[in-house]
């Protein structure tokens, strides 16, 4: 049986680095729902694969949108 390989979580400031955004601009995406996030002990965390793909999927939805 294969096991998976532990995804890296990052932390909110790697994750504004990450993005080249603000750490403040992070907590806004988190207050709306814009980005996938665990918290894990109150401190939250998140998959860089899962946040870039619902980016590229939010991305894609507004621009079919904006063509109509």
């Amino acid at each position: 049986m294969e096991q998976e390989t532990p995804t890296k979580l990052a932390t909110l400031k790697e994750l504004a680095e990450y993005l080249q955004i603000s750490v403040n601009t992070v907590r806004t995406l988190i207050k709306q729902k814009e980005i996938p996030f665990v918290t894990i002990g109150g401190v939250y965390r998140f998959d860089l694969d899962e946040v870039r793909q619902s980016l590229n999927t939010k991305r894609s939805a507004r621009s079919q949108t904006d063509d109509s």
